[in-house]
């Protein structure tokens, strides 16, 4: 209830504030909150959503050991034509306690006071009756901060901040970070901007940072400090933010993730490695060689050509004492800079950007030639070796036999290991081949669309290559009964990055690994003791089954499209992950189609074997492209999917388009299908035949909502009619009629 009414307009308000401190509706473990600070207006008739917006958010955490004060800055604009009279509600992170509230009314800050929890909760269950939205559901069971009035008038806005001291979970060694960040339930505009900077400082060197929910820029100015950082403009976010770190006693850190369902044999599992920043990135700066494989031909002439000497030229200046490396140009003909690669000096570098200003764009596309001409000759004995390889054409000139090329660069490559790199510029290259190129020589590849830059593709790879941490990686999970483990076979670590492997296992408990490299000439052993949780333990949030599930999806698909195999077992369980993971493929894409049963999963796999038929024919033009580039992205996913995107062939296949595909959400660790009885939950068999209809806001709702956990409050928060398994009984929720 509010202790105090909007005063006559213009004068100045001081704002009583409530805090509800308990958790509403049991105690269990939250899931994903997915909310910032919103606005409930205290007039009965105005929506909950709808009339405001939040035009920036901005969160500073500072973390110190196992503790974190958090500073939230939200500004709200009315665009109602009457004042808005609101109670503003931030759902708290659970074990977090508010430090301080201030509204401000122009540059004057206005403190607050607080309510006890028993008066807070009672209000906050009549905001619920009130409103009847269900998007509130969401914070049913969840500690939640309130003020109690909050008046905006038309086209202004005001500001709030928001302050509160966390006590941060900590399992395994890991600690985990969370902050409620979705607003597109009640903001009627996408955020101005939003942001989230994370500053940890810990006791000792820090390991891997993770976040499986943004892409977040990480900086480590010491040992001991890390700074991450999530930015975006005109979003509407629909996640938490979720932040994981762990402390290290080695110059490669590591951390391990984990997830087992009660009802499953096996767990999921991450394993994430990072190196230190001082000690391992100054030892990081090894010699190594590099040998950029350039197509010249006559279609590469124009903004193409241009990008790579920019390109080139950046690199070759970047490159560190003690390298070697060469620049073969390729066309019709092949011609290298050098016989072989030189040793790094003033002299070869100026020799080596004088070819570069000279590359023309003219003729065929040997690439046969130019990579058996950068494999020929001896290899470098203690250096890493990386071919940077760059087409925008198929093979026409020498060997134009796929699997001929193949061949000859696997028998090439077979004594010295080159990993091999390959950039696919437009839509007229062979797909499938650049794959196997990559794929097979230990590299990987990487696409470049219409309308994207050369330039800074080639760049971003080379930053990644210059400094190698480890190479030629062997990863020991035979602790953890591992298995299925993504990707096969370990990729090199590099200053900066991460190596994230995916998999399942058996065994929990605390588990050695050991993670054996080559630092130069010398080969290095890290071992250490992990935690991997038991049987229905672990993260409250599934993100390591749908990572593993993402990259199982491309392995399988990899064994169909690139091996020309397509037995019914791939393609029956490339369905069974995509229905239970809602992870659609372009072969898979027909699953959020309404119509389609996601329980009969031998009709799908049926089709989907069509949609494999008919779509793997192409290897290049739009659709191959499109197919590769998403695999590349499935192959190396580092987060669980969210709001999905594909990429798909366009404009008679000179093109490719990106897709957003609808009909599919996860909700709260659960998969819902958009059909004919509403969204329905993938453990849904028969969504004919429910054990209860309940009609919303009924009083056997209100009664069902007094017994249902926090992770089912989440689910039920969806709007319109659903279908889903509450308590283990099928239920659906229907709007009064």
């Amino acid at each position: 209830m509010p202790l105090a009414s909007c005063p006559p307009s213009g004068r100045r308000l001081l704002v009583p504030v409530a805090a509800l401190l308990g958790v509403l509706l049991g105690l269990l473990a939250a899931p994903p909150a997915h909310a910032d600070g919103f606005l409930v207006p205290r007039d009965p008739g105005r929506p909950v959503r709808g009339g405001w917006s939040v035009k920036s958010h901005r969160v500073d955490v500072s973390v110190k050991g196992p503790h974190a004060r958090v500073t939230v800055d939200e500004e709200f604009v009315n665009h109602g034509a009457s004042t808005l009279e609101a109670e503003y509600v931030f759902p708290l992170p659970q074990g977090a306690m508010v430090s301080a509230v201030t509204l401000f009314e122009g540059d004057v800050a206005l403190e607050g006071r607080l309510l006890s929890a028993e008066e807070a909760r009672r209000a906050y269950e009549e905001i619920v009756r009130r409103q009847k939205d269900p998007a509130l559901l969401e914070y049913l069971g969840r500690d939640l901060y309130r003020v109690s009035v909050f008046p905006i008038p038309p086209g202004q806005s005001r500001k709030v901040r928001l302050r509160y001291d966390q006590a941060l979970a900590f399992d395994g060694g890991v600690v985990e970070l969370r902050y409620p960040l979705a607003t597109e339930k009640f903001s009627t505009q996408p955020l101005h901007d939003v942001s989230v900077r994370v500053t940890i400082d810990a006791d000792g060197a820090l390991g891997p940072v993770y976040s499986p929910t943004h892409e977040i820029a990480v900086s480590r100015p010491a040992k001991n400090r890390v700074e991450a950082s999530f930015e975006a403009q005109n979003v509407r976010p629909d996640t938490d933010f979720l932040l994981y770190w762990s402390l290290s006693s080695s110059d490669v850190g590591a951390s391990l993730l984990t997830w087992w369902p009660r009802d499953e044999e096996r767990g999921y599992f991450l394993f994430l490695a990072s190196p230190a920043p001082v000690d391992a990135s100054a030892r990081a700066a090894q010699p190594k060689q590099i040998t950029f494989v350039v197509d010249t031909s006559g279609s590469m002439s124009g903004d193409k050509i241009e990008q790579v000497r920019v390109a080139l030229t950046q690199v070759i200046g970047a490159l560190n004492p003690g390298d070697r490396f060469n620049v073969i140009a390729y066309d019709t003909g092949v011609r290298p800079l050098w016989g072989e690669p030189r040793t790094l000096s003033t002299e070869a570098r100026a020799e080596a950007l004088a070819f570069v200003r000279d590359l023309k764009a003219v003729g065929g596309t040997n690439i046969e030639g130019a990579l058996t001409a950068a494999l020929s000759g001896p290899g470098s004995e203690g250096l890493a070796e990386s071919i940077v390889f760059l087409t925008d054409g198929r093979p026409t000139v020498g060997v134009t036999d796929p699997k001929e090329i193949l061949a000859k660069v696997a028998e090439a490559n077979k004594a010295r290991g080159a990993r091999v790199f390959v950039f696919g510029v437009g839509v007229d290259v062979n797909a499938v081949l650049l794959d196997r190129l990559a794929l097979d020589n230990h590299g990987a590849p990487a696409y470049v669309l219409p309308r994207e830059d050369v330039e800074a593709k080639v760049g971003a790879l080379y930053e990644k290559l210059r400094y190698p941490v480890l190479t030629d990686l062997r990863l020991d999970l035979g602790g953890l009964g591992a298995s299925e483990m993504l990707p096969e076979s370990v990729p090199d670590l590099f200053r900066g990055g991460q190596l994230m492997i995916a998999g399942r296992y058996g065994k929990a408990g605390r588990r050695e690994v050991v993670l054996t490299g080559r630092d130069g000439q010398v080969v290095r052993e890290h071992h250490y003791l992990l935690e991997a949780a038991e049987r229905g333990r672990g993260l409250t949030e599934d993100f390591p089954a749908r990572v593993w599930a993402t990259r199982r999806i491309a392995f399988l698909l990899d064994q169909i499209r690139l091996l020309g195999r397509r037995e019914p077992e791939l393609v029956q369980e490339v369905v069974r992950l995509s229905t239970r993971f809602g992870i659609l493929t372009e072969y898979t894409a027909f699953l959020a189609d309404d119509t389609v049963d996601h329980a009969h999963l031998a009709a799908n796999a049926r089709r989907a074997g069509l949609e494999l038929d008919a779509q793997t024919k192409h290897e290049d033009g739009g659709s191959g492209v499109a197919q590769a580039a998403n695999q590349w992205g499935r192959r190396g996913a580092e987060r669980a999917p969210g709001a999905q995107r594909m990429l798909l062939g366009a404009d008679s296949d000179r093109d490719v388009v990106d897709v957003a595909m609808a009909g599919v959400r996860q909700v709260a660790n659960r998969t819902f299908y958009r059909r004919a009885a509403g969204w329905v939950d993938v453990r849904v068999s028969d969504a004919r035949a429910p054990a209860e209809t309940v009609a919303r806001w009924s009083e056997r709702f209100f009664e069902l909502l007094r017994t249902t956990s926090a992770e089912e409050n989440t689910r039920l928060s969806q709007s319109g009619d659903l279908v889903l398994e509450v308590q283990g009984r099928v239920l659906r929720i229907v709007d009064a009629r």
